[in-house]
């Protein structure tokens, strides 16, 4: 190596004093303890203790010296290893070139048996400038001078993703190769949506699972498209109008695929979404505590939080907008809503970028009870920081890290999915059909609802608490002229 003489030489030059400071040490031990342990006149004892006192002060100066030398070693030694790394590193980078050329030459073997038109697609797609065989063009038009205002096109360079891409051959067929050995932790299916509401939607309690959900992404990573598909699905099958209520900081910019109950837009409007959704939990309480405690018949509820790492701003809020009172105030509801709402067909929504739990407010164990979707590059990061999020053994943790490192490459829309009673996975996000997953309540279902109610309230209502119930079951304002409709109907 660049720096191996040098280093030898230190070597030796470290170990002969290391036998030099032994024997100053000693000699000096023995010139001032033997004056004690041995007989001996005045001057003897004078020329020990000079001796040793000699023998101590170079005992010193030798130390230091070779501490500065061990230094020098030292730093020789890491200049070493740092030449080496440099020295593999070019060899590296040497093969990863030879190999992407050589891998450009067999995608262009390939090319250039397809027929003529194909191969213009190629070469600009894959960049093959000068590797694949066209026809020459007539002799007239090869001798004929370009006109000046069309450029000439510049060589594209070596695109080693997108070449390697087609050497694998094909992202699908590695990844479809890689979930045959390992089904049950890599789902290139769309099923795993309709699984997910499936378990939470369960008419019956005890089977239920994913009552809550944590969506973590980066901006337009498709959290608020995905959260929305899934309240649609699991509000489907709810038996009556599901009430969804939310707070959207970013006053409404969102497009949600979901019809809200109630929705607080802004930041300033924090306090009053608190407010509105412990009260809706407290009369949700209630109304299963009228039934005994049983839930059949009582709608889905959900309450849905966007930006959370934002609002909560690691427990300070956010600077002007969310004071730390009211982001504590937050993290109580949030906490409390995913511990304990599950037993009343409660489901929190939480969107957020960032997963670290002291970023978003959330402790690690209620975070257990919350199925945690991370989605594109967010779940390579959980992968390489996985504390709490996953359980799996390391293979499997390799097997997630590998597959997504593949989709990161291909730029596929992925999310690691942690579900709270089955194994993690990483999912393919399936295309949605946004155009039709609106979220639409039946009328119907809302005039039974509230025939039930006026069973249940054994006395007739006020208007008040009429047109209430109403938007409660539909998110509609009745005036005065739809309330004298609604109690025609409902002949009171």
């Amino acid at each position: 190596m660049a720096f191996e003489i040098e280093r030898l030489l230190i070597s030796r030059v470290v170990n002969a004093e290391r036998i030099i400071i032994c024997w100053l040490g000693f000699s000096a031990l023995f010139g001032l303890t033997g004056p004690y342990f041995v007989k001996s006149d005045r001057i003897t004892t004078g020329l020990l203790l000079v001796y040793g006192t000699l023998c101590s002060g170079l005992f010193g100066v030798s130390s230091h010296l070779r501490e500065q030398k061990e230094k020098v070693y030292q730093s020789l030694n890491e200049a070493d290893m740092k030449a080496l790394k440099q020295e593999l590193q070019g060899e590296a980078v040497y093969h990863s070139i030879a190999t992407s050329i050589n891998s450009k030459r067999k995608v262009a073997a390939f090319v250039n048996q397809l027929p003529v038109t194909e191969r213009l697609r190629w070469i600009e797609e894959w960049g093959l400038h000068g590797l694949v065989e066209l026809p020459e063009p007539p002799r007239e038009f090869r001798t004929a001078p370009l006109p000046q205002e069309i450029p000439i096109p510049a060589i594209a360079d070596i695109d080693e993703e997108s070449v390697q891409q087609v050497v694998n051959p094909g992202v699908m067929q590695v990844l479809g190769a890689i979930a045959e050995d390992f089904p049950q932790y890599i789902r290139l299916d769309s099923k795993w949506v309709d699984e997910l509401c499936d378990a939470a939607s369960n008419h019956n309690m005890s089977a239920r699972s994913n009552h809550h959900f944590y969506l973590a992404g980066g901006t337009q990573s498709g959290k608020s498209t995905l959260a929305g598909v899934l309240i649609n699905k699991i509000a489907a099958k709810s038996q009556g109008a599901a009430t969804v209520i939310g707070n959207d900081p970013k006053d409404g910019v969102t497009r949600w695929l979901c019809k809200f109950s109630r929705k607080f837009d802004g930041m300033e409007a924090i306090p009053d979404w608190i407010k509105f959704a412990t009260r809706e939990v407290d009369d949700r309480k209630q109304a299963i505590a009228n039934q005994s405690g049983n839930c059949d018949r009582i709608p889905e509820l959900f309450l849905v939080q966007d930006e959370v790492d934002s609002v909560f701003g690691g427990g300070k809020g956010f600077p002007g907008k969310v004071d730390k009172k009211t982001a504590e105030a937050l993290q109580a509801l949030w906490n409390y809503i995913i511990k304990f709402t599950a037993g009343l067909k409660c489901h929190g929504v939480f969107m957020g970028q960032s997963p670290l739990c002291g970023a978003t407010g959330f402790s690690r164990p209620d975070l257990k009870n919350v199925c945690f979707i991370a989605m594109g590059q967010t779940a390579s990061y959980i992968l390489d920081n996985p504390k709490d999020f996953i359980n799996v053994k390391d293979e499997i943790l390799q097997v997630f890290q590998q597959t997504c490192e593949l989709l990161d490459k291909a730029s596929v829309r992925y999310a690691l999915v942690v579900p709270t009673r089955s194994n993690p996975f990483v999912a393919i996000i399936p295309t949605f059909d946004i155009g039709s997953m609106e979220q639409k309540q039946d009328v119907g279902d809302a005039y039974m609802e509230i025939k039930q109610w006026l069973k249940s309230l054994e006395r007739l209502p006020s208007d008040r608490e009429l047109a209430d119930t109403w938007k409660k079951l539909t998110g509609l304002e009745l005036n005065e002229q739809g309330l004298s409709e609604l109690k025609r109907i409902l002949e009171i």
